[in-house]
């Protein structure tokens, strides 16, 4: 109950970050009389993992991507996007040694905060238009927990072991808040007030959430190198 708590409280803090963006960009756009403004939701699923590592290392990101956007359209096919995406990311490891295996499991809620800008190709005419983008994005993780379950025959004592219970997540982390650049591209379709923006984007962290490392080589470091295939509905 405790850890569901903490899960929702981190959720509803990143849902109020993402509305206070959401307010600045309307905000904004209202005062300077911009050009239509666009609001909706944005979804994808990644195409790289969260982690790398060496052996006994395994993403256990869940494969999606949600959240708000709102998108200000400018003079000359310009426009800024803003989204609030959350993440649920983390990953999980098996090591033994002296006959016994170890297993941990990390977890956190993330949330990506990109400001870009956009420039969208030549064809108001047609229902379809290509566009590009590049800006910054800012991540944020909340609520990291952890947890470890040992087990086997301890060869040197011979005593047989059957342990769990939470992992301290302090040390785990590197980089909160990371920042990062992104670009990328897609077509956006027109269906009456309904736009339908499928595209890619690659996003490169400047650092690591996740960074931990042990003894005979083992690792795990957060990938900076982030792909994902995103669709926005708005109007």
């Amino acid at each position: 109950m405790y850890r569901n708590h903490r899960a929702d409280e981190s959720v509803r803090f990143g849902m109020s970050k993402a509305l206070i963006c959401i307010g600045i960009v309307s905000v904004v756009a209202g005062v300077s009389q911009a050009q239509p403004l666009s609001v909706g939701i944005k979804g994808g699923i990644p195409f790289t993992d969260a982690v790398d590592g060496s052996g006994g290392v395994h993403s256990e990101e869940k494969r999606y991507t949600v959240g708000p956007m709102v998108e200000v359209s400018l003079p000359f096919s310009f426009a800024i996007e803003v989204d609030a995406l959350y993440k649920r990311t983390g990953y999980s490891t098996i090591g033994g040694a002296f006959g016994l295996t170890t297993l941990q499991r990390i977890r956190a809620n993330s949330w990506e905060f990109p400001l870009l800008g956009k420039f969208y190709f030549p064809g108001h005419f047609l229902p379809w238009r290509p566009y590009v983008e590049v800006g910054y994005v800012g991540r944020r993780a909340f609520g990291t927990e952890g947890t470890f379950s040992t087990f086997g025959r301890d060869v040197i004592g011979g005593n047989q072991i059957n342990s769990s219970g939470q992992l301290s997540t302090s040390f785990l982390i590197r980089d909160n808040p990371t920042n990062g650049v992104a670009v990328g591209g897609g077509v956006r379709l027109k269906l009456g007030p309904l736009r339908i923006a499928p595209g890619v984007r690659y996003t490169h962290w400047g650092g690591k959430l996740f960074d931990q490392e042990g003894s005979q080589g083992f690792f795990v470091r957060s990938t900076q190198n982030q792909a994902e295939f995103l669709v926005g509905l708005s109007f």
